[in-house]
């Protein structure tokens, strides 16, 4: 990998948590830790929201970061360092979040 595909990957990371990190605050840390700790379907709650447009718009999105070698485990990764608040909430849920990055990307990979 070049050092120019390297800056750019990393670019895209950064700018996919930014992403992230505003949705989550449009939607309340507080929320997000209710719905977590009652084992609730983030992502489908979330998906359910979007429109036809938002989600089209994603999806193409999620298919240029995958060309970039970008993954999900990287974007965590990133918004944990621009939101330490949420690194509490994260914590003991490996596996909930694992699921839940599964069924959102399994999602946006759907034709």
């Amino acid at each position: 990998m070049s050092f120019l595909e390297s800056t750019a990957r990393h670019f895209l990371v950064i700018k996919a948590a930014r992403e992230l990190k505003a949705e989550l605050e449009k939607v309340g840390l507080d929320n997000l830790k209710v719905l977590a700790e009652a084992g609730h379907d983030i992502a489908n709650t979330y998906l359910k929201g979007c429109t036809a447009e938002g989600i089209a718009k994603s999806k193409q999105k999620f298919n240029y970061l995958l060309q970039m070698g970008v993954n999900a485990d990287m974007i965590i990764a990133a918004l944990t360092r621009q939101m330490p608040e949420i690194v509490p909430i994260m914590e003991g849920r490996e596996g909930y979040i694992k699921k839940e990055l599964e069924k959102l990307i399994s999602f946006l990979q759907e034709a």
